[in-house]
C-alpha cells in the first residue's frame, strides 16, 4: 500500500511537470537551434553587430543564397538569434524534398532568398528585456513601462538597416517580406500602420494582441489608418488554436488574430489567417517558419 506522503511526493511532482510544460507551450525556449549542413550547403551564413545612432548594437545575421545573382525576395525578421536558423533549416527540408523528386537534376528555391535577421548581441535565444523594449508600442500602465521603443527601433530598421542592406546586396528590386511572432508580430502591425512601405508583403505570427489591451488596433480604426490602400501587397496571419495566457489573452476586449484578419478583410486589405490547430504560443513558432518558407517560394 501506497503511503499518503509518497503519493503526495509523487502528485506534487506531476503537477510541477505539468506547469513546466504549460508554461514551455506558452513561451519560446531559450535554445538555439544548429544550423544544419543541408541548410550550409544552400545559403552562406555571416553575422555582424551594427550600433545604431542611439548607441544600441545589434547582431545582424546575413543569409545569402549561393550562386545567385540578384535576390527575388528579402525577408527581414526580428529574434534572429533564435530564429534565423529554425528558417534555414526550414529551407533544406524544401531544398531536400526537392532533390528526391528529380535526383538526376540540382534542386533549385524557385524564387532567390536573402534573410536578414535582427538580433541581439547575446548568448541568449530570446533577449527579453531588450525585445520587449524594441517590439512594443507605448502603452499606459505599469504592465507596460518596460515597453514602448517600437517607433525608434522602426527607424532603425528603416533610416540604418535598409540603406546597408540595399547598398550592399542590391535589393532595390526585391520583394521586402517582414516576418515576426508574439512581439515580432505586433512590431509587424506597428510596421504596417506606419504605412513607409518599406515591407511589400507581412507574414504575422501569433501577434501579442494583449499588449496596451489591443489599444494599437483601436485606435488605427478610430484614426483611419486602416484602410484599403495601405501599402502592404499582402498581409498573413497566423496563429495556435491553445495560446490562451492567463491574465493576458483572456481579458475582456482583447481582439484575438481572427478578429484582426476579420477587420483586416472588411477594410479591403489583401490578408489570409491560418491557425495551427492544437498549437500553443511557443509551438507557432517551427510551424510559422515552415510556412514562411514556402511563402516566400509561392
Amino acid at each position: 500500500m501506497v503511503s499518503l506522503k509518497s503519493f503526495l511526493a509523487v502528485f506534487n511532482a506531476l503537477f510541477l511537470a505539468c506547469l513546466f510544460a504549460c508554461d514551455l507551450g506558452a513561451k519560446p525556449l531559450q535554445k538555439i537551434e544548429r544550423i544544419s549542413e543541408a541548410a550550409r550547403e544552400i545559403f552562406s551564413v555571416s553575422d555582424f553587430i551594427l550600433k545604431s545612432k542611439s548607441g544600441e548594437k545589434y547582431k545582424i545575421f546575413i543569409a545569402r543564397q549561393k550562386n545567385v545573382a540578384r535576390y527575388d525576395r528579402v525577408v527581414f525578421m526580428v529574434d534572429a538569434n533564435a530564429q534565423v536558423a529554425m528558417l534555414l533549416n526550414s529551407y533544406a527540408k524544401i531544398y531536400a524534398n526537392g532533390a528526391k523528386q528529380n535526383a538526376k537534376a540540382v534542386p533549385k528555391l524557385s524564387k532567390t532568398v536573402l534573410i536578414v535577421g535582427i538580433g541581439y548581441d547575446s548568448p541568449l535565444a530570446y533577449d527579453t528585456k531588450r525585445r520587449t523594449r524594441d517590439l512594443t508600442p507605448a502603452a499606459s500602465g505599469e504592465e507596460y513601462a518596460n515597453g514602448g521603443g517600437a517607433g525608434e527601433f522602426y527607424d532603425f530598421v528603416k533610416d540604418e538597416l535598409f540603406p546597408l542592406v540595399e547598398k550592399k546586396y542590391s535589393t532595390a528590386k526585391s520583394d521586402k517580406i517582414y516576418f515576426g511572432h508574439s512581439f515580432g508580430g505586433l512590431f509587424g502591425i506597428y510596421a504596417l500602420l506606419r504605412d513607409d512601405g518599406i515591407f511589400d508583403e507581412f507574414f504575422i505570427a501569433s501577434p501579442s494582441l494583449w499588449w496596451g489591451e489591443s489599444q494599437l488596433i483601436r485606435d488605427a480604426l478610430d484614426e483611419g489608418k486602416l484602410r484599403s490602400n495601405l501599402k502592404a501587397k499582402f498581409i498573413m496571419l497566423v496563429a495556435g488554436s491553445s495560446e490562451m495566457r492567463k491574465g493576458k489573452t483572456d481579458k475582456a476586449g482583447i481582439l484575438k488574430v481572427a478578429d484582426l484578419a476579420e477587420i483586416l478583410k472588411t477594410k479591403g486589405l489583401s490578408c489570409e489567417f491560418r491557425l495551427y490547430e492544437g498549437a500553443s504560443h511557443g509551438e507557432v513558432i517551427p510551424l510559422a517558419l515552415q510556412d514562411l518558407a514556402l511563402f516566400t517560394q509561392r
